[in-house]
């Protein structure tokens, strides 16, 4: 139920009626005293407790403060009219965190500084004094504990306690060396010290006095006499000591504490050494809060003090140290409070160790008997304090060291007047004697040590006896003084042992027992400090730590940590439900606070209520983050232009699925929506978006939870994702997934996925349930109880719930129900059966536990909790108000009570959600399978009827309606009018589907459409019906679901009334059989419906004559001149249409089989265009008809694909017309520099328009163009070698071979040819295998780019000449289409040749293939820049093989200079290389030298060490003597 606030609670909201609330002032009072601490630190994890301190402190308030949320989601005017409710502990730290990183405003800073003037008594202090106000206040920062001991001179006291007079004192002067002053409360016994002379040559101000306000408000600002230890008084040296590493605190909130304690109390009474040691009463006194409030702080100080003292003790057992008078251990007799003197030293640099260790030991010490190790005074930290306790063991001390129980029972003692604030405990050796069998005492006789038997009363002052209650009285004043339960029963435990061997389970055994139960105390304050959480909680609350994670959170943040150096980009939490997977991945929510990033989380829902719908919701996250985050108008347009530039009108088509993009950028009214395939342009939009956003030194977290309900179409995008984050420095992607949710085809695809993922880019964790020793931390934390005395406990727990988290936790919840735990009273701590608890039978499922639990709840309660399971894991607030309706119930509040109990969660006055997968699963399995389905079809009408009647246009309530009647099925509705009704929506539902791009849920929504159909609807509902099974057709066609498509296209076969009707879906069937590679079929079935409209096919792909070619070039000329093609009118004919598309689809599969009836299709095309207009697939028609004029010879080819490229800028068809045309065409006129180029330029335009084959086939075409242009071949190869990864991950084997041969290439020309390139990238085909699929593919063009690859790896080795392929033949002999790789392979086999030819006899066989391949160069020689050095080359070499010197020398220096002007560096090279051989042959032996040596930069400049390495190699051989 909803809470009231109280005056201790931290109201989180806005305005000024929640920040006047006395919880908020005091919340940001104490935020306000630790932030110096925090801006100091550079830590994450100190940053975060450091936060916690302060969420721990306000709920160690009386009563114990709350962080509390408005959840009415209206404005309120009084804190009462608000519904509150308890946030998330987790949310409450991150309130603490927002506060502490909040930088003070210029208005503060300024009411700061005139507080400061207007403070006239501050004003007017002297420097001095001003000086150690200054330190401390500066103490008072840095520390979390608001307590200060300050050193005075003088008191007197006035009327009011307020009204202390101070003198305050300067630092001692050089002339005060040797004499140790102490600290004592004013009524203390004075005898052993004696007040410092007035002729001290201690420097003092003025006497004036000050407020005791105005320096400082601190609790443990205590006045005090500054008092000189009297020599005359016997004061043993300390014999053991607590230093070692121990005394550093682990905590970071104690730890702080610790270094602030100390900080305060050497303040003063320093001796030369910066040493003060005090008694343990001195230390009592002088430490005794003087206000009942500030018992607390008291007793954190003396915490520190406990854990010492034990310590201490530990260690001088552990560690004795031999010598005449005693074993090294502490004699019992030794263990009272008289004899503990606390020694705090300020942190000294190294080389000062050993005058500090002189101070502590004593100059004069010769006995050896003070116990510390070699580092012990080395703080932890750069400067830290130190801190140790020590025991001082009078002469006369009796040597014997007791029994173990008796030493704690001694220790007991000793704290009971450490936390009783000096109550004296008195010691006596009945009072430490240990019971056991052999040690009863028989009516007033008591065994001593050495055997004998004591009569005789005890004296009045001794202790009562144990076994007589003779602590009760103790323990009642501790707590009745406001000590803390669990420290009460600590020393209760303690002094029991007295009890030896009949003391009960609680009592302590060892001392070891105790040090672990301070440790925890002082890890854990407000788990073991607050009294009035133990009252506040008898209900029982489960810790909501997290426990045995430690190593997985280092590895999440070590994961996080590499993202920003690049070499992570995600983290992948793996494990069974329940084990705390998405509770560890919220960690890196404060990650990125930290870093002052952005943290977004999206969960994924088996039943999601809408399509896309978490992707779209965390990019609307993002979206708004960044709205939120600009601060001025000039950064609201810079933001606006840079998305504006990236995204393009594109923009707009995120608009349905990023409604908030509107508020970082204007999106255009209108924009082109056609695109290849919608998904795959929505995924690159969204990308692009991204990495946009990403850019502007934000980092950004993803978080997607159980992804093992990922949708289809999330899936698609979430691969994407991984992909195009890598590297990215600024995104960091967390995942998490059940391993054992395979339930569906679906999640097989998931784990496929998830499994594939690479381990070096993504850090995999695995989580495991707990071990008992991390449950018994669990259970023990929750308890408040020591972890010593819950251990059988958590072993029948851990037994019973296996280690799982949230197992452990809800059967802990129904043991407290139950009354299986419960708190007493009496006795203060929580009680429980062990028998009781070990008989009891629970489900092994957690899911029948939970269901059984549930149904113990209210009616009400768990009608409710029935009607949100029906909903989904997430219940939208409107919809909660339309079921109230429906219910007649008011379900709101119903929920708000199921929050309570912890079922559901209140997310931002917008809508519950289940607090766990598990709990919304066992809720739905609460009911049968056929209420489940009246309860969806009873909610899903209600809200479609609210759409109908109210909400028009509410697309995303419009979802959850036509989700809950899906769930519901057909056969819950008999009503034929409301059947029709549900299939109209359906119909409604998907096609907004389609729009969003999620084709799952579309196919999803269309069938589920055509099940309500009635039994006669083909004739009842016709249009309808096809309408339909057309839209599942193209569903199923995005899908690539070709049985599907099939199996609708039959039904629209068979009742279809005209062709027209039918012509969609059979060109979705027919574009189906092609992606799915079923070529011939497509080919068939392309060729039939063409046919039934009417064309001549068989006609159509016979090869057309010159004559009808010519005639149709002349027709394009008369048109083109006039530029009236550009102007040409669109086609109307819907008929018309459909024959372009189909012609289309014959193009692609003829390119595969059979390319001499590309010139036929192309014809056809563009002769359709003139007769009936322009259509989306004109482009296709010139670009192609363009290409195959080109192969022929015809120049009027270059031009048609100047018009393609003109016709499809705003067309879907744009990355494959800029393949076509650029690759295949216009390489005839444009430099290949510029044409590399365009395919960038195609690649993008690829994914912008959704064609990811056009896309890839532009990247791969940019690769390959940019190494024939000589470009750096290091470059390429990183490039290319991601690439074929890609390809790898997204199945694209089509361009794997090429780009594998390339790769080959390339590694060997910078490695050389006997490198292993398997070793290198075990993920690249060997050459074999390359060869293989290129035989099995059986296509010229990838052929021929193989052979010129081996060609080129040939001539650049020298080696196997005379076996590498031919591509002659095949290339001069073709008529098919050509781009520049297949001329370069000519280029190269020309070379070869010639150099055969010289070398062996058959050289006219040689000589001929060469003048063939120089013939061939010469039909393209109008395309000088690309062509012009290949052919000088080739005549050059032809010269030099007839003999011919004179021309072979002009041709070679015209070859090199035509290829360092058109900036072919790799052809550079080799021209140079030939004509140093040239020239060494003709013995020029200083311009061959010259030539070779060029040659040798060329190859390095271009990238290729291995080739440059053998041209070296020949200059030593035979120019070692130039």
């Amino acid at each position: 139920m909803p809470l009231t606030p109280h005056e201790n609670d931290v109201i989180l909201g806005r305005g000024k009626l929640i920040s006047a609330h006395p919880g908020n002032v005091r919340f940001r009072t104490i935020v306000s005293e630790k932030k110096g601490i925090y801006n100091q630190s550079v830590d994450i994890k100190v940053k975060r407790n450091i936060a916690i301190s302060v969420v721990e402190e306000i709920e160690l308030l009386n009563p114990p403060g709350r962080f509390l949320i408005d959840t009415s989601g209206v404005k309120i005017t009084r804190i009462e009219e608000g519904v509150w409710v308890r946030v998330e502990r987790e949310k409450a730290i991150e309130k603490a965190l927002h506060r502490l990183r909040e930088k003070k405003t210029a208005k503060n800073n300024q009411q700061s500084k005139d507080k400061g003037h207007s403070d006239s008594k501050c004003s007017e202090m002297p420097n001095d004094c001003q000086s150690s106000s200054t330190l401390l206040t500066t103490a008072r920062q840095v520390s979390p504990i608001t307590t200060t001991t300050f050193r005075i001179d003088q008191v007197t006291k006035t009327e009011t306690s307020d009204q202390i007079s101070l003198q305050v004192i300067q630092n001692k002067s050089p002339n005060n060396v040797g004499k140790a002053e102490t600290a004592i409360p004013i009524g203390g016994d004075p005898s052993r010290y004696k007040t410092s002379a007035s002729t001290n040559s201690k420097q003092t101000l003025p006497s004036e006095k000050y407020s005791f306000s105005n320096i400082a408000s601190d609790a443990f600002a205590i006045p005090t006499q500054i008092l000189e230890y009297d020599p005359s008084t016997k004061f043993e040296p300390p014999l053991y000591s607590t230093t070692d590493n121990s005394s550093f605190i682990e905590d970071i909130s104690f730890d702080v504490e610790l270094d602030a304690f100390i900080s305060r109390q050497l303040n003063d009474d320093l001796d030369v050494d910066g040493n003060k040691k005090l008694t343990l009463h001195q230390w009592i006194d002088g430490s005794r809060p003087r206000v009942d409030s500030n018992v607390m702080d008291y007793i954190k100080s003396a915490l520190l003090v406990a854990k010492e003292l034990t310590g201490c003790l530990i260690r001088s057992k552990n560690n004795a140290i031999g010598n005449s008078s005693f074993t090294g251990i502490i004699p019992l007799e030794a263990i009272k409070a008289i004899n503990v003197f606390i020694t705090m030293t300020r942190h000294h640099s190294s080389t000062e160790s050993n005058a500090i260790r002189e101070s502590v030991l004593g100059k004069d010490d010769k006995t050896n008997t003070f116990f510390f190790l070699k580092d012990d005074l080395e703080p932890k930290q750069p400067g830290q304090n130190i801190f140790r306790v020590d025991f001082s063991i009078p002469p006369d001390a009796n040597p014997s060291v007791g029994s173990e129980l008796s030493r704690l029972v001694a220790l007991g003692g000793i704290l009971y007047e450490l936390f009783s604030k000096g109550d004296q405990f008195e010691f006596d050796s009945i009072t430490l004697k240990a019971r056991s069998v052999n040690e009863l005492r028989l009516n007033n006789d008591e065994i001593i040590d050495d055997g004998s038997i004591s009569t005789g009363q005890r004296s009045k002052k001794t202790t009562p006896c144990p076994g007589d209650d003779r602590f009760a009285h103790l323990i009642m004043r501790l707590g009745n003084s406001g000590i803390p339960h669990p420290l009460i029963n600590l020393v209760e435990n303690l002094l029991n042992s007295s009890l030896g061997e009949f003391s009960g389970n609680d009592a302590y055994r060892s001392l070891d027992d105790v040090h672990v139960d301070l440790q925890l105390v002082q890890n854990n304050p407000s788990r073991y400090l607050d009294n009035s959480m133990i009252k506040a909680n008898l209900t029982f609350t489960i810790s909501d730590e997290v426990y045995g994670r430690k190593e997985d959170f280092e590895r999440l943040l070590d994961a996080y940590n590499r993202c920003s150096k690049g070499e992570c980009n995600g983290a992948l939490i793996l494990g069974e439900g329940g084990v705390g997977k998405s509770t560890l991945a919220m960690n890196v929510k404060e990650f990125t606070i930290e870093a002052n990033g952005y943290f977004v989380s999206g969960k994924f829902d088996r039943n999601a209520t809408r399509p896309f719908m978490v992707i779209g919701d965390v990019f609307n996250s993002i979206c708004d983050l960044f709205a939120a985050n600009i601060q001025s108008i000039e950064q609201e347009r810079n933001m606006a232009e840079t998305l504006t530039k990236s995204l393009g009108n594109g923009a707009c088509l995120l608009t349905d699925i990023i409604p908030s993009l509107s508020n970082l950028m204007p999106l255009y009214t209108s924009c082109n929506k056609s695109s290849f395939d919608a998904a795959s342009r929505t995924r690159y939009l969204l990308l692009t978006l991204l990495d946009t956003l990403s850019k502007l030194s934000k980092p950004i977290t993803i978080f997607l939870d159980d992804l093992h309900w990922i949708d289809p179409a999330s899936l698609a995008f979430c691969r994407a994702l991984l992909q195009s984050t890598r590297g990215n420095k600024n995104v960091f992607i967390v995942l998490c997934s059940r391993e054992s949710e395979v339930q569906s085809t679906k999640n097989d695809e998931v784990n496929d996925w998830l499994n594939s993922l690479n381990e070096s880019t993504i850090e995999k964790i695995h989580l495991a349930n707990l071990n008992p020793d991390d449950v018994n931390k669990l259970v023990s934390h929750s308890l408040r109880t020591w972890p010593r005395l819950t251990r059988s406990l958590s072993a029948i727990l851990h037994g019973k719930s296996l280690g799982n988290p949230f197992f452990l936790r809800q059967t802990m919840e129904m043991l407290s129900r139950g009354g299986y735990l419960h708190f007493s009273l009496a006795e203060r701590k929580w009680k429980w059966d062990l028998d009781e608890i070990s008989d009891l039978r629970l489900d092994d499922n957690v899911v029948s536990f939970l269901t059984k639990e549930m149904t113990k709840l209210p009616d009400d309660l768990l009608k409710g909790l029935k009607a949100a399971s029906c909903i989904g894991y997430c219940i939208p607030r409107d919809i909660v108000d339309i079921l109230s309706k429906h219910l007649e119930m008011d379900l709101f509040r119903v929920m708000l009570s199921l929050v309570q109990r912890s079922y559901l969660a209140w997310i931002g006055s917008a809508r519950f959600q289940f607090t766990h997968d598990r709990i919304y699963q066992a809720a739905y399995e609460l009911m049968s399978e056929k209420q489940r389905r009246e309860d969806h079809m009873k909610f899903g009408l209600a809200i479609c009827s609210c759409v109908l009647d109210y909400c028009e246009g509410n697309y995303d309530m419009m979802f959850v309606g036509v989700n809950q009647i899906n769930r519901g099925g057909p056969d819950v509705l008999a009503d034929p009018r409301q059947r029709i009704m549900i299939s109209k929506l359906n119909l409604n539902a998907g096609h907004r589907a389609l729009l969003l791009t999620d084709f799952s849920s579309a196919l999803s929504f269309f069938d589920h459409g055509i099940k309500f159909l009635n039994p006669d609807h083909w004739d009842t509902q016709y249009q309808l019906s096809l309408d339909l099974f057309t839209s599942a057709s193209e569903a199923a066609c995005a899908l690539s679901d070709a049985a599907l498509v099939k199996s609708f296209t039959e039904a629209v076969l068979a009742h279809s009334r005209s062709l027209d009707d039918r012509l969609p879906t059979v060109c979705y069937a027919v574009k189906s059989l092609k992606e799915s590679r079923n070529l011939l079929s497509c080919r068939d079935c392309a060729i039939e419906v063409l046919t039934q409209l009417g064309e001549d096919v068989s006609s159509v792909l016979e090869i057309p004559s010159k004559e009808t070619i010519q005639i149709t070039n002349n027709l394009l000329m008369s048109r083109m001149s006039h530029d009236s093609m550009i102007t040409m009118s669109p086609c109307t004919q819907q008929r018309a249409v459909f024959v372009m598309r189909l012609y289309h689809e014959l193009n692609y599969v003829y390119y595969v089989f059979d390319q001499t009836r590309l010139l036929a299709i192309s014809l056809r095309m563009v002769s359709l265009t003139f007769e009936i207009g322009l259509t989306d697939t004109s482009s296709l028609a010139f670009a192609n008809y363009g290409v195959e004029l080109v192969a022929r010879g015809y120049l009027i080819g270059s031009k048609l694909g100047t018009l393609a490229l003109k016709l499809a800028e705003n067309s879907k068809y744009i990355s494959y017309v800029i393949a076509a045309v650029k690759q295949y065409n216009l390489w005839v006129v444009e430099p290949l520099h510029a044409i590399a180029e365009s395919h960038l330029v195609g690649f993008y335009a690829g994914k912008r328009v959704g064609d990811e084959f056009s896309s890839s086939l532009n990247y791969c075409l940019h690769i390959s163009t940019s190494f024939f242009c000589g470009k750096d071949i290091t470059q390429i190869k990183v490039a290319l070698g991601e690439y074929i990864v890609q390809l790898l991950e997204n199945s694209q084997q089509w361009f794997l071979p090429q780009s594998a041969m390339l790769y080959w290439l390339i590694v060997e020309l910078i490695e050389g040819r006997n490198f292993d390139i398997t070793k290198h990238n075990p993920l690249i085909l060997n050459e074999p295998g390359i060869i293989a699929f290129a035989a099995s593919a059986r296509h010229l063009e990838l052929d021929v780019f193989i052979d010129g690859c081996k060609l080129m790896r040939s001539f650049l080795f020298c080696c196997d000449l005379t076996k590498c392929g031919c591509v002659l033949d095949r290339v001069v002999n073709a008529t098919c289409q050509l781009r520049p790789s297949m001329i370069i392979a000519v280029f190269f086999e020309g070379l070869i040749s010639f150099v055969v030819a010289r070398q062996t006899t058959e050289n006219d066989e040689w000589a001929s293939r060469g003048e063939i391949a120089l013939r061939y160069m010469k039909r393209w020689e109008s395309s000088t820049w690309n062509f012009e050095n290949k052919i000088k080359l080739l005549e050059a070499e032809k010269m030099h093989f007839l003999g011919n010197f004179d021309l072979a020398s002009q041709f070679y220096h015209q070859a090199v200079e035509s290829s360092e002007k058109h900036k072919f560096l790799h052809e550079q090279a080799i021209c140079l290389e030939l004509q140093g051989l040239f020239f060494h042959g003709r013995n020029m032996r200083e311009k061959a030298l010259n030539s070779l040596q060029r040659s040798v930069r060329c190859y390095r400049d271009w990238g290729a060490n291995a080739v440059a390495e053998r041209v070296e190699q020949f200059i030593q051989r035979h120019f070692a003597s130039i």
